[in-house]
C-alpha cells in the first residue's frame, strides 16, 4: 500500500525506508499555519483535531470544496494547505493547478482515500509538494506532515521547475465543465456575447449568465473574456 509520495521520490519502499531512519517525531522551527479542505465533515472535523492538538500545527482555515479552499489560501497565506483530492467543483488537483498559474506560493500536501498510482503521478506533475492517504491513522499522518515540512525542498506549485509541473500535457487535468458551460465558452472564445450565446443555443439569457458563471468560477477567473484565455493556455478549447 502506497503510503505517502514525494516529488523526489515515487518509491514507497524507499521512502519508507527513509523515513524510519528519522526521527518519529519531528521537530519544527515554528508552528505550521495550515489551511484544511475535504468534503467530509466528520472526517475534516477529525484531521483538524488531530493537527491542534499535535502542538506542532495550528488549523487557521477549513473548506469543504475546492473554490473554498482557494479563496482562504490565497487570503490566509498558509504554510501548508492539505487538501482532499476528491471535492466538489474544484477538486484537490484543480486547485494546484489554479495555485501554479496564479499563486500564492503555498506549498499543497493533498490527502485521498485512493493510492492509485496514476492519480498520484497526476497529483505530483499538477505541483503538489506530496501525497499522503487516508488509509493511516491521524497521528501517523500528522506525523508525516511534519516530516514533509522538515525536509528540504518543500516547494509551492509555482515554484517548480517547468520540468517537474505539468507542462502541455493537460489531458491529466481538466476542470469538469458541464456540456452546456463547454458550449457557453466555445462560443465566448469566438466573440458572441452572452445574449447572442442563448439565442444560438436556444437558452435563456439567465441560464446563460449561470452557465457563464460556472466556468469563471470553475476556471478561478474574474471575467468569462478572463476564462477564455485561462481555457486556451489549458487547452480546453481552440
Amino acid at each position: 500500500m502506497l503510503d505517502l509520495t514525494t516529488r523526489d521520490d515515487r518509491a514507497p519502499d524507499l521512502l519508507d525506508a527513509a523515513l524510519a531512519e528519522r526521527d518519529a517525531t519531528p521537530v519544527l522551527s515554528t508552528m505550521l499555519r495550515l489551511v484544511v479542505a475535504d468534503d467530509h465533515p466528520l472526517y475534516r472535523q477529525g484531521i483538524v483535531r488531530a493537527l491542534d492538538g499535535d502542538g506542532r500545527f495550528l488549523v487557521i482555515g477549513e473548506a469543504g470544496d475546492g473554490v473554498s479552499a482557494l479563496r482562504l489560501i490565497r487570503d490566509l497565506r498558509p504554510d501548508v494547505a492539505l487538501l482532499d483530492v476528491r471535492m466538489p467543483i474544484l477538486d484537490g488537483v484543480d486547485v494546484v493547478h489554479a495555485l501554479a498559474l496564479h499563486g500564492p506560493d503555498v506549498p499543497v500536501v493533498l490527502l485521498s482515500a485512493f493510492s492509485d498510482k496514476q492519480l498520484v503521478d497526476s497529483a505530483l506533475d499538477a505541483g503538489a509538494a506530496a501525497y499522503l492517504t487516508k488509509t493511516q491513522d491521524r497521528e501517523e499522518i500528522c506525523r508525516r506532515l511534519a516530516t514533509i515540512a522538515a525536509s528540504e525542498g518543500m516547494l509551492s506549485p509555482g515554484r517548480l521547475k517547468p520540468h517537474d509541473r505539468l507542462a502541455g500535457r493537460h489531458g491529466s487535468w481538466c476542470p469538469r465543465l458541464t456540456h452546456e458551460e463547454h458550449e457557453v465558452l466555445q462560443l465566448a472564445a469566438k466573440g458572441l456575447d452572452k445574449l447572442a450565446v442563448a439565442h444560438l443555443l436556444g437558452l435563456a439569457e439567465g441560464d446563460v449568465r449561470r452557465h457563464a458563471s460556472g466556468v469563471t468560477r470553475k476556471l478561478d477567473a474574474d471575467t468569462l473574456d478572463d476564462a477564455v484565455v485561462r481555457a486556451i493556455t489549458l487547452g480546453l478549447i481552440r
